[in-house]
């Protein structure tokens, strides 16, 4: 199944990708940093989940990865492909990975959207956050539905 970010979220794991590579290069340790990063919304157990997915990436592709900075609006490759791999959007990517990495990415990357929906749903009250949450959803069953010129939900058909 393919899943598909609200701008919230987007911008919640490109901050994430960001900031664990300003980690990295500082020498910081990752996790407490990222943890403090995303504890802001409520969202620090993720700081696990984004340090194996992005060390994964760097291990799958062989590089380091190339995000864009703090202040960018605009996404680098390197966090399209993130999001596209997150998205389930990313197979022709993981194809480029270390083979003896695709299985363990894909792995991750499941973890990910797991945690994602469970961190989500706990941030906004729901026990277990449901498709219709507004940060995180399947792409294929979501329909957008503007209550505002500034908010927009989105439920599952």
């Amino acid at each position: 199944m393919r899943f598909a970010f609200s701008p919230a979220a987007i911008w919640t794991i490109i901050d994430s990708a960001r900031n664990w590579r300003i980690a990295r290069d500082a020498g910081d340790p990752v996790q407490p940093s990222l943890y403090r990063r995303l504890e802001r919304f409520g969202a620090g157990l993720l700081a696990p989940v984004f340090d194996s997915v992005m060390t994964l990436f760097e291990a799958g592709f062989r590089r380091r990865f190339r995000p864009g900075s703090l202040l960018d609006i605009g996404l680098s490759r390197d966090e399209r492909h993130l999001l596209a791999l997150l998205e389930g959007a990313g197979a022709s990517t993981i194809e480029r990975f270390d083979p003896s990495l695709a299985s363990t990415m894909r792995i991750a990357l499941s973890s990910a959207r797991i945690m994602l929906l469970s961190v989500i749903g706990e941030v906004i009250g729901v026990p277990s956050a449901p498709a219709s949450t507004p940060l995180f959803f399947p792409a294929t069953a979501a329909q957008r539905v503007p209550i505002s010129n500034a908010l927009h939900v989105y439920f599952k058909q």
